[in-house]
């Protein structure tokens, strides 16, 4: 009997039905079990998923949201039978990305952490697959997404911070070039904005610890009698705490800090942060499940979905 022949008796294709109870019988002597990649590969489908980031290497192995989102996104593919493929959109090399992009044969797209930069917005759109960004996309960029309410997030550590009697508040705030550093801001401003405040300084820069550090110097230097500081990720309030701490002082009683993620790290600095806490996880299921849907029925039952998050209250604010 022909290969070909077997194949199509144990799919369920043209087949005698003589010819399909033979095979049956000698896959069940034989204790065959069909092979899941073979059939995807036979009927035209790779059922690749790329995993686009928009960071370099070094950063995207140390920054912890980063690494927390891939680890989610690849668990909930695989229970779908999809085949995740990391991408680096490595700043600078907009060529090498395009190449790797296309040869990973991939049926769809899932972008994290994506910065304003219409050079790799452009190799996206010239792949032509469809595409799930984590985050709001950048500006101009329409495409469906799964998101956190960030500004709900900035609102609630605004409203904790002016709550605990702060009226002289810095914010220290990811990248400029990104859309949900904007939608935190929009939402502390709001809430300051309730009781006639705004912040005393705002700085910008990465998500890093570094940042913290570097903007809260500069923010002791200018207004030594800050009172609260809100700050965009949980490792750039590291870098406040650290900061705080070296000039003598006490967090929460001189400064109360906020941080934003509630990432394993958060609880083990000292002292514990009070932080914005995400469900990665249900982002990362909805965002495949809004892909796979789309790769199996050809449209896309929702464009975008936002999860609340919620305020993980600890020592620091």
């Amino acid at each position: 009997m022909a290969v070909s022949t077997a194949s199509r008796a144990l799919s369920g294709g043209s087949a005698s039905e003589s010819t399909r109870e033979k095979v049956r019988r000698a896959a069940e002597e034989l204790q065959f079990v069909p092979n899941p990649s073979a059939r995807r590969l036979i009927g035209g489908r790779s059922n690749v998923v790329a995993l686009v980031v928009d960071e370099p290497t070094d950063f995207l192995f140390r920054d912890d949201f980063i690494v927390g989102i891939l680890g989610q996104l690849s668990v909930s593919l695989a229970s779908r039978n999809l085949l995740p493929f990391l991408v680096l959109a490595s700043p600078g090399d907009v060529g090498g990305f395009e190449e790797l992009l296309n040869k990973s044969g991939a049926e769809g797209v899932v972008a994290v952490s994506f910065h304003e930069d219409e050079r790799f917005l452009k190799a996206l759109r010239s792949l032509g697959k469809p595409i799930v960004f984590v985050g709001a996309p950048p500006n101009g960029f329409k495409c469906p997404f799964v998101d956190v309410d960030n500004y709900d997030g900035g609102y609630q550590a605004g409203r904790r911070l002016v709550g605990r009697g702060c009226r002289r508040m810095a914010l220290i705030e990811g990248p400029k070039d990104m859309p949900t550093p904007k939608e935190r801001t929009a939402g502390f401003l709001a809430a300051l904005a309730e009781d006639g405040l705004e912040p005393v300084m705002v700085c910008s820069g990465s998500y890093e610890r570094e940042n913290g550090l570097r903007s809260t110097e500069r923010i002791l230097e200018t207004y030594p009698d800050v009172d609260g500081v809100f700050a965009h990720s949980d490792k750039i309030a590291a870098g406040v705490l650290a900061a705080l701490n070296k000039a003598g002082r006490r967090v929460p009683d001189d400064v109360a800090v906020i941080g934003f993620d509630d990432l394993q790290a958060a609880s083990l600095l000292n002292p514990p942060l009070t932080t914005l806490s995400q469900p990665l996880n249900t982002v990362a299921e909805a965002a495949t499940e809004m892909l796979s849907y789309r790769l199996e029925h050809d449209a896309w039952k929702v464009t975008s979905q936002r999860f609340p998050v919620h305020l993980a209250i600890r020592e620091s604010a």
